[in-house]
Parts: C-alpha cells; structure tokens; sequence
C-alpha cells in the first residue's frame, strides 16, 4: 500500500503452482450487525486522519483522503464509503482543507495470522482515482521494526482507472516502494460488477495467490526477483482493509466523482494442509 508504481512483473510457472488440499478453518469475519453499525472492536480498530500523525503525511502515498469512523458500515457485510466533501470542509488535512473523507482499519494488537489460506469476498469501488487494499504488515512493525524491513503482503490492490486488473506485490528490505516485487492478473469483467474472492495460500517460503479459486502468481523464496533477498514473511503479519483516494499510486481524482463504496463480505482463514495459525490478544 506504501508503494507508488509497479513497473515489473515477476514471471511465474503454472507447474509450481499447488491448490489447496485440505482447507480447516481457523479464523472468519462475517460483518455481522453490531449495536453501533461499526467493525467489531474486538477484532478491529479504525485508522483515522491523513497519516500525519503517524510521520506519514498523505499515508506516505500522497493520498487525499481522510479516515473517518463515519465512513465505516456494518451490516451483514462491511462497507467502506469514501465521499466528497461538500464546499469548504472543516477537516483540515496535510494540503489544507479536506477533499475525501474515508474507511480504513486493521487488526493488529488483536489478530495476527501466520501461514494458512486468506480468503475475501470483495466487491470494488467505481470510479477513477479509488484505491481499495486488501492487504498485510509485519507483526514486528510495533515492535520497532520499520518498514519494509517488517514485510509487506498486498493481497490485492486495485486502481479505479483499470477496472479488471488485479494487481499483488512483496514488499521487504531492499524492495519496496516502485521497486517492490509484483504481479498482474485480468478479471473477464470489472471488479465492481459482482463480488470476487481474492485469497493467499501462505506457506513457509512461498506465497500464492488466487483469484476466485483460480491461481495466478507464486513468490517463493530465494526464486526470480527473491533471489538474494531477504525474506520477512515466516512470521505473523495483521490485516488492513481501506479505501484511498487518489494519491501516486492511481493518480488524479475523476473530478466528477462524488462517492464510491468498497464492500466486503467476508474474510476466512484456514489452516491448509496442516499449516495456519491465528494469534488472538
């Protein structure tokens, strides 16, 4: 989510590419209604503002939304509403007053996962400029260990402006930003039509992912682009869900957008094959 562009893809082999066997599950959100129509707290908290306060001015990313609770709706599904503000708001931002305000949260102090089968449901957002993330940072990250050196999985991200390309990225020490290792796959239609799942089958040492149930792309240690680098992602990692707006990432804003809505049904994590874990604090 930190980086800006991905000029490269990594080639991959259909023949390495193992599917599930054995699928136990370990771990699910359904979004299922609360008292105040906001993500559980106990598995989730809310990320709020423009990321100045955390020394990363525009989320590191140049992003012109600002993360709101009002923006997050749970109701047998959890939807992320990022909308225009109207006139002048009152929300100051890094750029002065706010454009967008939006949804962002994350599970980390709460639910860590390790290895196993990451599945969501997901329908994507329409309009130029949207940027959901479905996405995991390093444990360690609030431990003291900075990114990237903590790990960065991007289960997906997507870009308004390309609405059938699925796009997954490593990132670690010595390639993050533009330079981190990543991968494309086409959906037949757009992303915002239906809901899709969007899953990784984690093993030590390799990650693959899938679309639908499909596989599309491997990343195995010390294999291609890996070769000679580090490798963080054999330790647990937390999840973040959002939706940004604009930033360098997709570019400008469709100056005619007035809201879009990332929304999620579900998230399931398995144990695969004998290998998963979930760490509840």
């Amino acid at each position: 989510m930190k980086a800006v562009s991905y000029p490269q893809t990594l080639p991959y082999s259909e023949a390495k590419m193992a599917s599930p066997i054995e699928k136990i599950l370990l771990w699910s959100e359904d979004f299922l209604p609360t008292p105040d129509g906001k993500p559980d707290q106990k598995s989730w908290t809310p990320d709020l503002g423009d990321g100045s306060q955390h020394g990363l001015i525009g989320w590191g990313n140049h992003e012109r939304e600002f993360y709101t609770t009002n923006s997050l709706t749970v109701d047998n599904g959890l939807t992320i509403t990022a909308e225009r503000e109207e006139g002048l708001s009152t929300i100051e931002t890094y750029y002065g007053p706010a454009e967008w305000t939006s949804g962002k949260i994350h599970t980390a102090n709460k639910v860590y996962f390790k290895y196993g089968y990451l599945e969501i449901s997901a329908k994507m957002p329409i309009g130029i400029g949207t940027w959901p993330a479905l996405w995991l940072l390093g444990k360690n990250i609030s431990e003291g260990t900075p990114w990237p050196v903590c790990g960065e999985i991007d289960l997906f991200e997507g870009n308004g402006a390309k609405p059938r390309t699925i796009q997954s990225t490593l990132h670690g020490d010595g390639y993050a930003g533009e330079f981190g290792i990543t991968g494309y796959h086409q959906s037949a239609a757009n992303l915002s039509e239906s809901f899709n799942t969007f899953a990784i089958d984690w093993r030590e040492n390799s990650i693959e992912w899938f679309f639908n149930g499909l596989s599309y792309q491997r990343f195995e240690k010390g294999l291609g682009e890996l070769a000679g680098k580090t490798w963080p992602f054999n330790d647990y990692f937390y999840l973040i869900l959002n939706q940004a707006i604009g930033g360098w990432f997709v570019g400008e804003v469709d100056p005619l957008l007035q809201s879009s809505k990332f929304e999620i049904t579900y998230i399931k994590h398995y144990k695969i094959d004998g290998v998963g874990e979930v760490l509840i604090q």
